[in-house]
């Protein structure tokens, strides 16, 4: 049999390069890399080491590197993400050059095995493109909308695009992203826009009642909740300067935080100056799975961020039908459409959120518009996995066709 028939069967080598990648079972970081990753025919991943790491938690190769000795002071990536880290550390940006080596050096001795090299975010984009110098290996990055941030640094935005325009396919998970690096520089020829899958077997409509109970919350109050890691980007801080007005205005709720991060000192802050204590849960870390019984045992789900790209998050609260007041940021505004299947306010604006949640709150008829025609969008718009995932192979076997 050729090689080439082989690969048909099989599909094509790929070796993802991510900085964020599930160090453990259940573990929230680069979840949807992995969710993709476990639909890819031949796959291996290449992703930073850290203390947190199971061995042998994936069905495929993952090959952690080391970055930094003492092991121990490795810190750069995961939790809240890289810029998150050197924020609330700036003496960890001292790292940036051996995670940059240390990962170009694990990429490159992979490359006899691999047809592919496909990056998630732009400092794998950077590793992938210098092994693509060195090997010819072909290259797709996927940039996300935390990369956006680089546009704002004139300088180092030039070489980058120069850089990244090296590439033989971008993937964005928005037309409303793709428009921006275009706008930016980055070629139009290059880019695809993919959108995530869903798992619309997990995130479906639950019961409320047993839930809660399982999850030790009230059941006397309605429930708002809000996912993502402690960040200043996530912008929980407005959700809860947010939330004297909804007290006042309605009376006992109960705002749920789930996820973990560098910022949670800074909301505890937050909470104890204004006298929350009684109405804010901070769950902490909660597993991949559990994910879907917080969305459903809540009424409201809140995405007060400040930066995105299309959050898969967004799209799983709505396929648990609930219904959303997200900021208008990222490609946001390519799922939601203000007053019909979600509200969409001005990031960090507390008093708008505090009004679209009060009238989501009094008006329980609008909630029920809303939440279902939330779930349709997901269900109409956005495709499994598997679906997404094959439609990332047909970009390989093109890029790869010619070759």
């Amino acid at each position: 049999m050729s090689t080439d028939s082989i690969n048909e069967i099989s599909g094509p080598k790929i070796t993802i390069l991510t900085t964020s990648f599930p160090r453990f079972e259940g573990d929230s970081a680069g979840r949807f890399i992995c969710n993709f990753a476990r639909e890819l025919s031949s796959v291996r991943v290449i992703a930073p080491h850290d203390s947190a790491v199971v061995k042998d938690v994936h069905p495929f190769p993952v090959e952690h590197f080391r970055y930094f000795f003492p092991e121990s002071c490795q810190s750069l990536v995961y939790g809240a993400g890289l810029a998150s880290r050197v924020k609330s550390n700036a003496l960890r940006i001292f790292q940036l050059p051996f995670l940059l080596g240390s990962f170009f050096l694990s990429a490159l001795k992979s490359a006899g095995q691999t047809q592919v090299f496909h990056a998630y975010w732009t400092l794998a984009g950077l590793v992938a493109i210098a092994v693509k110098f060195f090997t010819s290996i072909p290259v797709v990055i996927n940039l996300w909308g935390s990369d956006i941030l680089f546009t704002k640094l004139p300088v180092i935005w030039y070489l980058l695009c120069k850089i990244l325009n090296r590439a033989d396919a971008i993937i964005c998970e928005s037309q409303h992203f793709a428009d921006q690096l275009i706008a930016k520089g980055i070629s139009r020829q290059l880019i695809t826009v993919l959108p995530n899958g869903v798992d619309l077997e997990q995130f479906k409509p639950l019961d409320k009642i047993p839930l809660r109970k399982r999850l030790s919350l009230p059941n006397d109050r309605p429930i708002i909740i809000a996912v993502g890691s402690l960040s200043h980007k996530k912008g929980h801080k407005y959700l809860l300067t947010a939330l004297p007005k909804i007290l006042e205005s309605y009376g006992p709720v109960r705002v749920v935080i789930v996820g973990e991060g560098e910022f949670r000192s800074s909301l505890e802050s937050t909470i104890t100056k204004l006298n929350l204590a009684d109405h804010v849960f901070l769950t902490g870390f909660q597993k991949g799975e559990t994910i879907p019984h917080w969305l459903n045992a809540a009424d409201i789900f809140v995405l007060p961020s400040l930066l995105e790209g299309t959050p898969n998050i967004l799209l799983e609260a709505m396929a648990c039908q609930l219904p959303v007041v997200a900021t208008a940021v990222g490609g946001v505004g390519c799922v939601i459409e203000d007053g019909e299947n979600g509200f969409i306010i001005p990031p960090r604006s507390d008093t708008r959120l505090a009004e679209a949640v009060i009238s989501l709150l009094q008006d329980p008829a609008l909630r029920e518009r809303l939440s279902v025609k939330a779930r349709n969008t997901v269900h109409s718009q956005y495709g499994s996995w598997k679906q997404q995932s094959a439609k990332l192979e047909n970009l390989y076997s093109k890029i790869l066709k010619p070759r």
